[in-house]
């Protein structure tokens, strides 16, 4: 008797799955298409080293009293010092030469009055991965992650998505994803610097401007991608044809105005159309954000100066609510102060501390989740007081949450719509590279704001089984003759889009 085939194990590229399963089921997708998607083409990974500096760690207030009488060193050279997030500071170039500087044991005392050990930099090591899903559309294209809770089971959900979010966006690319496991706000510029170039110097042979581009994501910024720039490209010949390697770059070294927004200007391009197709108006709504990184501030900042009014926001250190509206320019400028080395919303003046749980209770039109993947679970979907969800982070809803949303009837607009603003407007940036232009923010914004209302336009058709044919788009080939849920209707106009280069061009042997 032969022995039954082990249940496959639960991952979270398998959750992720489930929704391309489904819709692949729906339209009949080719098999061999299928097979050719189920997997990535290619997953790499490998490991960064770097030479870490010196830094102080401060001592317990219980150890720092056997330094009772450890006399305090003055520094004279404050720049020196880089205060981390976590209470460590890194002593950069010399910075302790010239101060009066009593150590003992290791140990020293600052003028801040806290006992410091003294720790010697070393060498360390850091898990890195670059994730290759699938380029029959283009290019290999998707972000670069410093995240402590990475994997290579979570970078290949991230590149399958990039797959289905540039065929949605119907833009030449395909899906990648990768990164590092670290938490970046526990180390210096130049630790963070260092392993970026040796990151690159790694990952070189695995990419290129028409090969595989990687963007900015999770703890990762615009500094980040001109370090990635200068390491591919120093040396050769023609360094200026290479500055497409990645996107998302400052705007004075070839990125694209524009783009720091774009994915939070898409999410609230697509509430606006959400709203005009009920014939209503996104002014007098209002939201909550969870997370206030790139994406979720963005969108907070446009959707207010729409109109909306932001109740309460989450981000990883805290939660803030204020039921009359919290000032978001305000908050803006709060979270990005030099002082405030968490980046984070907690302690905000106008508005008020509550737990994270208290998040999901609060009464409001709309919620963006713009942090990390499955937040939204099954027991958040069934105590939301909102009426429609539009996801900024990618994946931040389960499937057994989808379900419940679904069954409650609040409405639901699918990360692979709702932020493609980023890889659009990465795809601009790209463009203006090769061809060494330079757009305007309002050419930029008009430009996007049609791809992802026409974009967003046709799933909706594909929703409700309504084939149609307007000045903005044409639905007619991507209804399926029945009616389904939002986001599997998004991946079947992603699935089709990619089926297209597959059966019209074939296989290569």
């Amino acid at each position: 008797m032969r022995a039954p085939a082990p249940t496959p194990k639960r991952t979270v590229y398998t959750e992720a799955m489930e929704i391309f399963h489904r819709a692949a089921d729906l339209i009949a997708l080719d098999k061999r298409v299928r097979l050719e998607l189920e997997e990535p083409d290619y997953e790499h990974i490998f490991y960064v080293t770097a030479k870490l500096k010196d830094r102080l760690v401060p001592l317990s207030e219980e150890k720092a009293r056997t330094f009772s009488n450890l006399p305090e060193t003055q520094v004279r050279n404050k720049e020196g010092l880089e205060l981390l997030a976590n209470g460590n500071i890194i002593l950069n170039g010399r910075a302790l030469l010239g101060s009066d500087v009593d150590i003992r044991q290791g140990h020293l005392r600052l003028p801040d009055g806290k006992v410091y050990q003294l720790v010697p930099g070393e060498s360390q090591r850091f898990k890195a991965y670059r994730v290759q899903h699938n380029q029959a559309r283009g290019p290999y294209k998707g972000g670069l992650r410093y995240h402590r809770e990475v994997s290579l089971d979570l970078f290949k959900a991230l590149a399958a998505e990039m797959t289905w979010k540039t065929a949605i966006a119907e833009v030449p690319f395909g899906g990648g994803k990768g990164g590092i496991q670290i938490d970046p706000r526990e180390y210096g510029r130049e630790e963070i610097e260092a392993i970026t170039l040796r990151f690159m110097y790694r990952l070189k042979s695995m990419i290129g401007p028409d090969i595989d581009i990687p963007a900015p994501d999770v703890g990762t910024n615009p500094g980040i991608m001109a370090l990635l720039y200068r390491q591919y490209s120093d040396g050769e010949r023609e360094r200026h044809n290479l500055r497409g390697i990645v996107t998302g770059k400052d705007v004075r070294i070839g990125g694209s105005e524009g783009r720091h927004k774009a994915t939070g200007q898409g999410v609230a391009f697509c509430i606006e159309d959400y709203y005009a197709d009920r014939g209503e108006s996104v002014k007098g709504k209002t939201f909550i954000i969870q997370g206030f990184g790139n994406v979720g501030s963005h969108a907070a900042n446009i959707l207010s100066q729409m109109g909306a009014r932001l109740l309460a926001v989450n981000d990883a250190d805290g939660t803030i609510f204020n039921g009359d509206g919290i000032d978001v320019t305000a908050l803006s400028a709060y979270v990005q102060d030099p002082k405030n080395l968490k980046r984070s919303v907690l302690g905000f003046p106008g508005a008020q501390r509550i737990e994270k749980k208290d998040l999901w209770d609060v009464q409001a039109d709309i919620l963006v989740p713009a942090a990390l993947g499955g937040e939204i679970t099954a027991d958040v979907a069934e105590r939301l007081r909102v009426k429609l969800v539009a996801e900024g982070a990618n994946g931040p809803t389960t499937p057994e949450a989808d379900r419940i949303l679904e069954k409650r009837g609040i409405e639901l607009i699918p990360d692979i719509i709702a932020n493609a603003g980023g890889v659009t407007v990465s795809y601009y940036e790209w463009i203006q590279n090769k061809r060494m232009e330079r757009w305007s923010e309002a050419e930029v914004d008009q430009r996007l704001e049609r791809a992802m209302k026409r974009n967003y336009r046709i799933i909706r058709d594909i929703s409700r089984n309504q084939p149609r044919k307007t000045e903005m788009h044409d639905s007619r080939q991507y209804c399926i003759g029945e009616t389904v849920d939002t986001r599997c209707a998004a991946m079947i106009l992603a699935l089709k889009r990619i089926e297209a280069h597959y059966l019209l061009e074939g296989f290569s042997q």
